[in-house]
């Protein structure tokens, strides 16, 4: 009997956005910057997914040690099975996988806090986090584009949190995390990855939209 192809990563988390987004349709009445944004007052949601016995396919910029962590595995376990005798793929290869796989991850609706830290501007944090700079302005009630130094500011919609394990700092610009047996890395602002170097092995909460950290709660 052929084996179903599993769907690349980022269409498997696609479709459980969707999923979740309909699930709870919770609307926030009114959020301001002096509120607290917290779990329970806009309402988080887990999801896990799993899937059986099948064939990976292979998209383009992945690795072996990176499916390997995705369907807990190691490099070398990875290989006996589908019999390879070196780490290069290529887009388009079907690897045979675990009979089961888990990927949890809880996304937060609507909003959360990002507190502005030294070196931020309006327009760098709008770009780290996907959002138009005037949209932050309107949603924030700013009337130029001057910032404040620990200013607290809305970030809204796709935004993710999950628990995860920090491992470290990749660079100045990216931190390593841990979560459900693989390695996935979130862009943090310049000066602030040692902050979470300091915290490497603690397991955290952590928010985040666009591949960036918005904030962790220890």
């Amino acid at each position: 009997m052929e084996k179903a192809v599993l769907r690349p990563r980022k269409a498997r988390i696609d479709e459980m956005r969707k999923k979740k987004m309909k699930k709870r349709n919770v609307q926030l009445a009114t959020v301001t910057v002096a509120a607290a944004v917290t779990a329970s007052s806009i309402g988080l949601g887990g999801k896990e997914a799993k899937a059986s016995a099948g064939m990976y396919e292979v998209e383009k910029g992945d690795t072996l040690y990176r499916i390997s962590k995705d369907f807990d595995l190691t490099v070398q376990q990875l290989k006996e099975m589908n019999d390879l005798h070196s780490d290069k793929i290529f887009p388009g290869q079907k690897l045979e996988v675990p009979t089961e796989y888990h990927t949890t991850e809880t996304f937060l609706q609507h909003a959360a806090i990002y507190t502005v830290v030294p070196g931020d501007t309006l327009w760098s944090i709008a770009d780290r986090y996907g959002v138009p700079v005037s949209e932050l302005k309107s949603l924030n009630h700013l009337q130029n584009d001057m910032v404040l130094i620990h200013q607290r500011l809305i970030i809204m919609e796709d935004i993710a949190v999950q628990s995860a394990k920090i491992i470290g700092a990749a660079d100045n610009f990216t931190v390593e995390f841990q979560a459900g047996g693989r390695h996935f890395a979130l862009k943090v602002p310049y000066g602030t990855a040692q902050e979470y170097q300091r915290l490497a092995g603690k397991t955290v909460i952590v928010t985040h939209k666009n591949g960036s950290v918005i904030n962790i709660q220890k």
